[in-house]
């Protein structure tokens, strides 16, 4: 998963000693992150990230997720995470999510990150169907999906409860068969 195929990021599984640079990339980014993400709220210091680490290391070994740091070759540092969730091979299904920290956001690093999962999910995995979830507002999010090649499904009212209010979920899918080179 850390082939170099001549793009401007790696992806790798977080390491224990990622866990300052992936506390310090959540601290910059929190206010955009908190706003559509519920888990931030629970990161509060370096200690809560090396044990989502220790956590995304378990289920990677029981293929239940794979959490990948997105890594800029230059400068050499951590810009974001790719992360297949809900993931289950039997069924050949799993959730994408990524996010870039804000001061990397518009250089097309998300796009990158996600073909390089989405080609890991379909050729190493072998699942069939990738899928993600979106607040309708996400006008960025959209774009991204719509760059890899997902297809709008439907929306979810009231999905969710995030800081304190019910929000929309818009369902996106990308077939392996739709899957663009």
């Amino acid at each position: 998963m850390t082939a170099d195929d001549g793009g401007r990021i790696v992806l790798r599984p977080l390491e224990e000693s990622d866990a300052a640079a992936l506390f310090e990339a959540i601290a910059s980014s929190r206010p955009r992150l908190k706003r559509r993400m519920k888990w931030v709220q629970a990161i509060r210091t370096p200690d809560d990230c090396r044990e989502f680490i220790r956590t995304s290391f378990a289920q990677s070994h029981d293929r239940t997720s794979l959490v990948q740091g997105v890594f800029e070759k230059k400068p050499q540092q951590l810009a974001g995470v790719a992360a297949l969730t809900r993931m289950s091979v039997a069924d050949g299904r799993a959730k994408m999510s990524l996010w870039i920290r804000q001061e990397r956001m518009g250089m097309g690093l998300a796009v990158e990150a996600g073909r390089r999962l989405l080609k890991t999910a379909f050729l190493k995995e072998g699942l069939q169907r990738v899928y993600a979830r979106i607040e309708p507002s996400n006008r960025a999010a959209r774009r991204i999906l719509q760059k890899l090649g997902f297809s709008y499904e439907g929306c979810l009212r009231r999905e969710k409860k995030l800081n304190g209010r019910w929000v929309d979920q818009e369902c996106w899918g990308l077939l392996k068969s739709e899957m663009k080179k």
